[in-house]
């Protein structure tokens, strides 16, 4: 006893901890441990390095010259040379350059929240599942409370009924009648039996007509004790299913909870807890906001939009590569004094400035550059374009969910309430009578399916509205 208390006190003690995660501390805890972020940031970063890369100047140039002879030179006999010479590509080229490796870093950045929104996507889409799961299986866990209820009321009712019932089953037919409704009573498996306790069956009401009225009564207690029991039966039978519809559910939890643990990057087995309830949740902005949203904010528009002007700067590099290039630098030259009649002449070493300039006279490769880079901006503009219609076709598809799922819920509020006054008013007659069992579990059966489908259809709801969002970029 002692350690059962302990273990309910740790319980206690652990649940509101598992609680105290929500849904929005699980995002959290995704974008942090996903290695996908991390690989998609990492390639933002490194595409951020090549801009300083493409926008420098070539590095300098520097000559040695040593002369195995020295030159003769009026200024002496020159036995060697330093010269340092620096290129500079044509005015703006290395503006482009950086432009276009800013640009094409954006792309990797757009890259990278696409990942994100896809994977908050995906953790809320699997956490619904979870919720569903859990509600589901809750549901069945009240329904099968309420049979063994109702199985305990038909029970009570089978051994409250009088011993006369069996001698009624024995007393010897009086009629052909009589002995039909008898035999009818023991083996339609509860419908006849509760007609002929309640007076309401035509084969019952036609035996007790031709019996006198105490072997009637006696007959009709009698089939009353021997319906109840299938009663009893009847209701086993469903609480059966209810039990094994639970296992199944239990044991689908499982890779719904590996799945969920899997994106967060946490151990399979790790507990995950789903919200205690999910009330229907409205779109998050009107169409023509959502429709604007997606087309300034959406990630893959935007990428396509970087590529465009990446390839915009890389059509004008393209264009001022082929213009010439100019070298600027110096010339240092070392000097001996020479003897010139018996005098040394010159030594002095001097400098000289040198310019120069590249011819691009090859215009093939410049020319296939500006075509690569024209074909790539038209392409960049048809995906762009294209990705646009895809989006919004899936924007459709996801509105025309939300509004189905919506006309469920109200479809299936309706369906319960009649159902729960049709299984109140079965109840009463089968607590005073004790017919129409059969009845109660079909309409049991109903409002069970009716609030698992209430269930699914505010999750899908759910799940619609996290796909907006995810399209409008809602969790960047």
């Amino acid at each position: 006893m002692k350690k059962l208390l302990a273990y309910i006190i740790l319980l206690l003690g652990a649940i509101p901890l598992a609680q105290a995660q929500t849904l929005e501390e699980y995002l959290v805890e995704a974008g942090e441990n996903s290695p996908t972020l991390k690989a998609r940031y990492a390639e933002y970063q490194a595409a951020l390095q090549r801009a300083p890369q493409v926008g420098a100047l070539p590095d300098p140039e520097a000559t040695f010259n040593i002369f195995l002879q020295p030159m003769e030179r009026y200024m002496g006999n020159e036995v060697g040379g330093v010269s340092v010479m620096q290129m500079f590509p044509w005015f703006g080229s290395n503006k482009a350059a950086r432009e276009e490796a800013n640009y094409m870093a954006q792309m990797k950045f757009s890259s990278f929240i696409e990942a994100k929104i896809n994977l908050y996507h995906d953790v809320r889409t699997v956490w619904y599942q979870l919720y569903l799961n859990d509600q589901e299986a809750v549901l069945m866990e009240r329904e099968v409370a309420i049979m063994k209820a109702l199985e305990r009321l038909a029970l009570a009712k089978y051994t409250s009924a009088p011993a006369g019932g069996t001698s009624g089953a024995a007393t010897p037919a009086r009629s052909t009648t009589g002995s039909s409704s008898s035999s009818a009573g023991a083996s339609s498996g509860g419908s006849s039996g509760m007609e002929g306790m309640g007076g309401s069956g035509g084969s019952a009401a036609s035996g007790s007509g031709s019996m006198p009225s105490g072997g009637s009564s006696m007959s009709s207690m009698g089939s009353s004790g021997g319906s109840s029991m299938v009663d009893v039966m009847l209701i086993r039978l469903q609480l059966k299913e209810l039990e094994n519809q639970m296992l199944i559910h239990h044991e689908a939890r499982r890779p719904l909870q590996v799945q969920f643990n899997q994106l967060l990057r946490r151990r399979p087995s790790m507990t995950v807890l789903s919200a205690d309830t999910l009330l229907p949740v409205a779109l998050p902005a009107t169409l023509s906001l959502i429709e604007d949203s997606i087309r300034s904010n959406h990630p893959m528009l935007k990428m396509y939009e970087w590529d465009e002007k990446a390839r915009e700067s890389q059509l004008r590099m393209a264009q001022l590569m082929g213009r010439p290039m100019f070298g600027l630098g110096l010339n240092y030259m070392i000097f001996q004094p020479r003897p010139d009649d018996g005098m040394q002449m010159g030594g002095e070493n001097m400098i000289m400035p040198m310019v120069s300039v590249s011819l691009p006279i090859y215009r093939k490769k410049y020319n296939a550059a500006k075509k690569e880079a024209e074909f790539s901006q038209q392409a960049a503009i048809y995906q762009r374009e294209a990705t646009e219609r895809e989006l919004f076709t899936e924007l459709e598809n996801l509105l025309y969910q939300y509004q189905s799922a919506v006309s469920r819920i109200n479809l299936l509020k309706d369906q319960i309430t009649l159902t729960e006054q049709t299984i109140r008013l079965l109840t009463t007659n089968y607590s005073v009578s004790g017919t129409g069992i059969d009845d109660i579990i079909r309409q049991r059966q109903s409002l069970l399916s009716y609030r698992q489908q209430q269930v699914q259809a505010i999750t899908d709801q759910h799940i619609a509205v996290s796909g907006i969002n995810r399209m409008m970029q809602g969790d960047n």
